[in-house]
């Protein structure tokens, strides 16, 4: 487990997999839901309710894009 800082400055406790999904975004700045595989769309849900990531309806595409909140 790792701790992580929310863009408000608070720090979190995220553990490997949600540091891996993270580093992922940082990668490609945003991820489709359709891009990911089923444990990743779940883990991508569990950290949008936690507030680390942002989920995005992508009016274009019609579907739902993840990325990292900026500051």
């Amino acid at each position: 487990m790792k701790i992580g800082e929310l863009v408000t400055g608070l720090r979190f406790m995220i553990n490997n997999e949600q540091r891996e999904f993270i580093n992922m975004l940082k990668e490609h700045i945003k991820i489709s839901r359709y891009d990911l595989d089923e444990r990743h769309q779940r883990l991508a849900e569990e950290m949008t309710k936690i507030g680390l990531i942002h989920r995005i309806y992508d009016e274009e595409k019609e579907t739902v894009v993840y990325k990292l909140y900026t500051r």
